[in-house]
């Protein structure tokens, strides 16, 4: 990665529990911070805001014992019956205890209630563009890659309202075209690092929006993959080609093919001729002429047995007949030997860096071996930090792929004199504070500066300057009233060097 200065972020994922009913959550929660848990007890409900707030009284004293997180007030299940409680009612739930850090009590995010299935952590529909992917972080992942079920998308032009889930950090992106307050489609807008190079933005909850893209017939609702909102460019719709990350290799190719990531084109891989003219698949039965190979990126947690390993990129690849069988599949223990050596590249950004912690000297690649039924270390791989890629050549097209790292302990700088010499920024005054604080920087020469402020996934969130300055001290003011507790981090852009700093919103 471009280092204009040498700093890590030291991120800790500071948990809101306060309810943010303009957002149509109850805060972000981290999913690998809670622990899965179980509870028996009576709900009570409150009526005193907007929407109803629910809670449990585990021990029958009339008292409120834990927040029991539904999402947002609009939410139901996809997939199954399950419905809210009434005041009053004996229920047993199953979520994610969060343990309130600021004496609150704490929280349990719902995934069932009286054994009925209410919602999926770790389920992101970004990285199943087909809508027959299981998902899960049980281990049960049935894939996400779909082969030639969708080589075109319909193009579609619909207006509605925003409903934006922010139960968790990746927030989900649904469409009310009717205005009745329910899903009629979920809004693929990529990875939750993904930014267009237009300026476009993720809508907010409640926001009128006009959404261009295309349609993908989804299991329990549609899918429209964004192509423009509100008329600004979110992704080329030929980033997608006629397979969404994946195309057709064959026996008598005397050019090698190359397969992207529909969300970057750093990020693929290339099958050489001569790919299946080795006799055998795993010395059993016949290489196929034909195959329709394809890359899919994944959140880590949807990729089974994934938890644990450091994932903080992860990939899934298939390989399809032209029966439609994954030939990557559990059946052949999660992995094609080629005749031929394919070629593998993955490309990170500062945002996947900096929102994961990620200490760049650690960064290795692991796949699954589905018949020692582990992850297992990719010996050749080669990490280049200047162009934040990381590449390795194979005959083994593994089904599941992870790269992994350890997470940095601290902030750290280079030597002094990598240090920039221009300027110098200074911690935010008061610290933590709440709602509004001063940011001082002091610069040696006129330049143009631009001070930005991130959340803690490294997305932007408000741009305080961008102009050409005059040297000495300046003093800018933050006002965070609209924003939810947490940590944050400001960036100063001096020419072209830049420094970062943490600050902690608390209210």
């Amino acid at each position: 990665m471009k280092k204009l200065l040498t700093l890590f972020f030291s991120l800790a994922l500071l948990l809101s529990v306060k309810a943010q009913m303009h957002r149509g959550g109850h805060g972000n929660f981290d999913p690998d911070s809670l622990v899965e848990t179980t509870l028996s007890g009576t709900v009570i409900i409150q009526n005193d805001l907007q929407h109803p707030q629910y809670f449990l009284d585990a021990n029958n004293d009339g008292t409120e014992d834990y927040k029991l997180n539904f999402g947002p007030y609009w939410y139901e299940p996809d997939s199954s019956n399950a419905v809210r409680p009434a005041d009053g009612e004996q229920v047993t739930v199953t979520g994610g205890l969060h343990e309130s850090t600021n004496l609150e009590i704490n929280t349990l995010v719902v995934y069932e209630i009286n054994g009925e299935f209410w919602r999926e952590p770790y389920y992101s529909y970004w990285n199943n563009f087909d809508g027959h992917g299981s998902g899960g972080h049980d281990g049960g992942c049935g894939g996400h890659t779909f082969g030639t079920r969708h080589d075109t998308l319909e193009y579609v032009l619909k207006e509605g309202t925003a409903l934006v889930d922010t139960t968790f950090f990746m927030n989900h992106y649904y469409l009310d075209v009717d205005n009745d307050t329910t899903v009629d489609y979920f809004l693929n807008f990529g990875p939750w690092w993904y930014q267009p190079e237009s300026g476009a933005v993720r809508p907010e909850n409640g926001e009128t929006v006009t959404i261009e893209g295309g349609l993908i017939d989804g299991v329990n609702f549609d899918i429209i993959v964004v192509y423009k909102i509100n008329g600004q460019v979110w992704i080329d719709s030929s980033n997608f080609g006629n397979g969404i990350g994946g195309g057709w290799i064959t026996n008598d190719m005397n050019d090698q093919r190359r397969f992207h990531n529909p969300y970057d084109a750093e990020d693929h891989f290339t099958v050489m001729p001569g790919w299946n003219q080795g006799g055998g698949h795993h010395g059993g039965g016949m290489m196929p002429n034909n195959l329709f190979t394809q890359m899919l990126e994944l959140y880590p947690n949807n990729i089974p047995n994934a938890q644990g390993q450091g994932a903080f990129m992860a990939y899934e690849f298939g390989a399809f007949g032209e029966n439609g069988n994954n030939m990557c599949g559990d059946g052949f223990n999660n992995h094609m030997g080629f005749s031929s050596q394919s070629n593998f590249q993955f490309h990170y950004n500062d945002i996947q860096i900096q929102g994961n912690e990620v200490d760049e000297n650690s960064i290795g690649v692991k796949y699954w071996d589905g018949a020692d039924n582990t992850w297992k270390s990719i010996s050749n791989v080669s990490v280049d930090q200047e162009s934040n890629t990381i590449t390795y050549s194979s005959e083994d097209l593994y089904q599941y792929v992870i790269v992994t790292a350890n997470k940095v302990t601290g902030i750290e700088s280079t030597e002094e004199d990598e240090l920039p010499s221009d300027f110098v920024l200074k911690q935010n005054f008061p610290n933590p504070f709440n709602p509004s604080t001063t940011i001082e920087f002091a610069l040696l020469k006129a330049d143009q500066v631009e001070l930005n402020i991130y959340d803690v996934l490294g997305r932007k969130i408000t741009t305080l300057v961008n102009r050409n300055m005059q040297a000495g001290s300046h003093n800018i003011e933050f006002d965070a009233s609209n924003l939810a507790s947490g940590v944050y981090f400001y960036q100063l852009k001096v020419g072209n060097l830049s420094s970062i700093k943490k600050m902690n919103l608390m209210k």
